[in-house]
C-alpha cells in the first residue's frame, strides 16, 4: 500500500520523460545517460550500435523520445531508477527553490540529478521555465570551455612526459656508455695487476758484497750490470703500482658517476609517472570482478572500468598497472603468449571495457586473436605504436575512469 501511495503521489508531481519541454530532453540525456548506458537501451531496442560514435548514439536517442516509445520508456526507467533519493529530496521543495537548487548544483559540477529533478517537475511556471532553459544552455557552453582548457593542459603534460622520457633515454644511454667504459678500465687493471704479480714471481739476484777485498775486472762488470737490471726491474715494478693505483682512483670515481646517474634515472622516471598520472588515486571498487559479463552484472553501475593490455614488456608490467590504476582504472595483463590457446585471452577480453595491443613485443597470432575477439564481444580496442609508458598514457588520458 505504502509503495502504491509513493508512486501515485510522484505521478501527480513529476511527469515521464517524453512529456518534458523539448529543449530540456537534450541537456537531461547528455548528463544522465552515458554512452554505454545510451548504447545499452538501443542494443535492447533492437538498434545495430557497433558502428555508432557516442553522437550518434545521443542523436539515436534524441529521435524516439518525443513520445513514449520504447528507447524513451527505457530512458524514462533508467533515469528514474538513478536518481530516485535525488526525487525524494526534492518532491517536497515549493517550485520557488528550485532554480537556487539548480544553480548551486551547477557551481559544484554536479547539475545532472539537479536538471532531471527540475525538468521533470509538473506545473512549472513560464517564468522558471525560461530560467531553468537558459541555465542549461548556459551550462553546456561553460562546460565546453572547461573541457578545452583541461584538454590543453593535458596535451602540453603529455609534451611534458615525452621531453622527459627522452631526457630519461639519454641518460640512460650515457650510463651505459660509463659502465661499459668502467668494465674497459677493469679489465686493463686487472691486466696490470697480472702483470704485477707475474714480474714480482721472477727472481731476483741477491749480490752479496764480495768477500775478498779485491775483484777481479770481469766480474766487476757483471755486478754491475746484475744491479742495473735489479734497478730497472723495480721501476718498472713502481710504474706498473701507479698505473694500477691510477686506475682503481678512476674505477672509484665511475662508480660514484654511475650512482648518481641512477638517483637521477630514479627521479625522472618518479616524475614522469606523476606528469603521466596528473591527479589523485581514486579509490578502486572492493568488490572483485568475477568475470560474470558486463552486460549481465548486477554491480555493473558501479564497478571501475578495466583495461586489458595484450603484448609489452614483461617487466614493465607494474609500470602499466601503476599508470591505470592512477587513473581509476582496472588492469589486466597478457604477455602475447598464445601457446595455451585463445580460451584464457577470451575470458581476460570479456572482463574489461577497453583492449590495448602494442604493436611492437607481440606476436602476429595475438594482435590477429585478440582483434577477433573484441570484435566478437563487443569491446573497444586500441593500438599502440610502442610498448612504452608514454603510449600507454596517451590512450587512458582519454579513457573516462
Amino acid at each position: 500500500m505504502e509503495t502504491a501511495a509513493k508512486e501515485t503521489e510522484d505521478a501527480v508531481l513529476f511527469q515521464s520523460f517524453w512529456d518534458i519541454p523539448t529543449s530540456l530532453k537534450c541537456p537531461v540525456v547528455g548528463l544522465g545517460v552515458s554512452d554505454e548506458e545510451g548504447r545499452r537501451i538501443l542494443k535492447k531496442c533492437g538498434r545495430r550500435i557497433k558502428a555508432l560514435a557516442p553522437w550518434e548514439v545521443h542523436r539515436d536517442i534524441m529521435e524516439e523520445v518525443g513520445s513514449a516509445s520504447a528507447v524513451a520508456r527505457r530512458v524514462d526507467a533508467l533515469l528514474k531508477r538513478k536518481f530516485a533519493d535525488a526525487i525524494a529530496k526534492v518532491k517536497s521543495l515549493p517550485e520557488e527553490e528550485l532554480l537556487p537548487l539548480l544553480k548551486a548544483a551547477i557551481a559544484r559540477g554536479d547539475a545532472a540529478e539537479a536538471l532531471y529533478c527540475v525538468a521533470m517537475r509538473k506545473a512549472l511556471s513560464v517564468d522558471t521555465l525560461v530560467s531553468v532553459v537558459g541555465e542549461a544552455h548556459m551550462m553546456g557552453h561553460t562546460t565546453a570551455i572547461d573541457l578545452f582548457e583541461a584538454r590543453k593542459k593535458e596535451l602540453k603534460s603529455v609534451a611534458k612526459v615525452k621531453d622527459l622520457t627522452e631526457s630519461l633515454e639519454a641518460e640512460r644511454r650515457e650510463r651505459r656508455r660509463l659502465g661499459r667504459e668502467l668494465q674497459g678500465m677493469t679489465d686493463e687493471v686487472r691486466e696490470l695487476r697480472l702483470a704485477l704479480e707475474k714480474r714480482a714471481e721472477e727472481p731476483v739476484a741477491v749480490v752479496q758484497d764480495p768477500v775478498v777485498p779485491e775483484v777481479h775486472p770481469a766480474y766487476s762488470d757483471d755486478l754491475k750490470r746484475e744491479k742495473a737490471k735489479r734497478k730497472e726491474r723495480e721501476r718498472e715494478r713502481d710504474t706498473l703500482v701507479r698505473e694500477a693505483r691510477k686506475h682503481e682512483r678512476e674505477m672509484r670515481k665511475l662508480k660514484i658517476r654511475t650512482r648518481e646517474l641512477e638517483n637521477e634515472n630514479k627521479a625522472l622516471a618518479d616524475e614522469v609517472m606523476s606528469l603521466a598520472i596528473g591527479r589523485p588515486v581514486p579509490s578502486l571498487s572492493s568488490m572483485p570482478c568475477e568475470g560474470r559479463g558486463c552486460s549481465t552484472c548486477p554491480e555493473m553501475e558501479t564497478c571501475s572500468r578495466r583495461v586489458l593490455m595484450v603484448g609489452g614488456l614483461s617487466r614493465m608490467e607494474p609500470h602499466y598497472r601503476r599508470v591505470a590504476e592512477a587513473k581509476g582504472l582496472g588492469f589486466e595483463y597478457h604477455d602475447g603468449t598464445m601457446s595455451g590457446g585463445r580460451k584464457c585471452l577470451e575470458k581476460q577480453v570479456t572482463r574489461c571495457d577497453m583492449v590495448v595491443c602494442p604493436v611492437t613485443c607481440n606476436s602476429h597470432n595475438a594482435c590477429r586473436s585478440v582483434k577477433k575477439l573484441c570484435s566478437k564481444h563487443n569491446k573497444e580496442i586500441r593500438f599502440l605504436p610502442t610498448s612504452s609508458i608514454s603510449a600507454l598514457t596517451g590512450v587512458l588520458l582519454d579513457m573516462p575512469a
